[in-house]
């Protein structure tokens, strides 16, 4: 029975979870400086505590502000994240 509960709750959030349709360069602008620092320590292959760490929040506020930015920006995964900064040339490599 609390696991059936658990299963509606957990859909029904995943449902909320909205992407925006089109990516463009323009959404790289909806992002914080915070989510900016994040997203620029992500493609440097800081490691999560690295990151916690460097800018005095908690792993778990890491892993809420990255979903944030996924959602901005329309990515799924760190990879896609990291091919996203790079095709707008937000970085070189």
């Amino acid at each position: 029975m609390k696991q059936d509960r658990y299963r509606e709750e957990a859909s029904k959030r995943f449902k909320k979870i909205v992407l925006p349709k089109k990516v463009d360069r323009a959404n790289f602008v909806l992002l914080t400086r915070h989510q900016v620092q994040i997203v620029f320590m992500i493609c440097k292959e800081k490691t999560v505590k690295e990151i916690a760490s460097k800018l005095n929040i908690t792993e778990k506020t890491f892993f809420n502000t990255r979903l944030n930015i996924f959602k901005k920006l329309a990515v799924k995964s760190t990879v896609g994240l990291v091919k996203y900064v790079y095709k707008y040339g937000y970085l070189k490599f």
